[in-house]
């Protein structure tokens, strides 16, 4: 007796027991099997949702956290949003909202200028074989914007990494 036909919903299932996936991906990677209906596709995809499989908005809380803790800013972080599939209006949610158990920052910075100085203070060494102090802080900014932060938190936090350092203040 021939195997029976794997449907959809175990397929479904499959891909969201070897990581968590946005239903964008769950309907493209369904959708790349070829063996199923565009029908039995959203039908696969509304039940794991019901089952509690399939979170969007869990999964980009998830990746922002992850880029964060990497050293990435908001640009790189909506970056990858994009790319996973999330929904635009998750992605600013998850961005402009903040998570319910970190406590208020009250230090007059904001998050992203406080991880922007951290990367600056974990990549310390780099940026100080540069003895020329202005190219030093061009370097460091460069590093920041290319990692996703905004200009103006990647200048206050060379600014302020440099006056910490000593090794000079910002000369425009």
């Amino acid at each position: 007796m021939p195997p029976e036909k794997k449907t959809a919903l175990v397929a479904a299932v499959e891909i969201l027991a070897k990581r968590l996936v946005s239903t964008a991906e769950l309907r493209s990677k369904l959708a790349a099997k070829k063996l199923f209906s565009p029908a039995e596709i959203d039908e696969a995809v509304l039940t794991v949702k019901r089952m509690g499989a399939l979170h969007d908005d869990f999964l980009a809380e998830d990746v922002a956290r992850s880029y964060r803790s990497r050293g990435y800013g908001p640009a790189r972080i909506r970056m990858a949003l994009r790319k996973r599939g999330i929904p635009q209006e998750i992605i600013e949610q998850t961005l402009n909202g903040k998570d319910a158990d970190a406590e208020p920052v009250d230090s007059g910075q904001s998050e992203d200028g406080d991880n922007a100085f951290a990367v600056l203070h974990r990549k310390a060494a780099q940026f100080r074989r540069e003895p020329d102090v202005r190219k030093r802080k061009a370097k460091a900014v460069r590093c920041l914007v290319g990692r996703g932060f905004s200009y103006e938190d990647a200048i206050n936090a060379a600014d302020r990494w440099m006056r910490e350092e000593g090794g000079g203040v910002d000369e425009e």
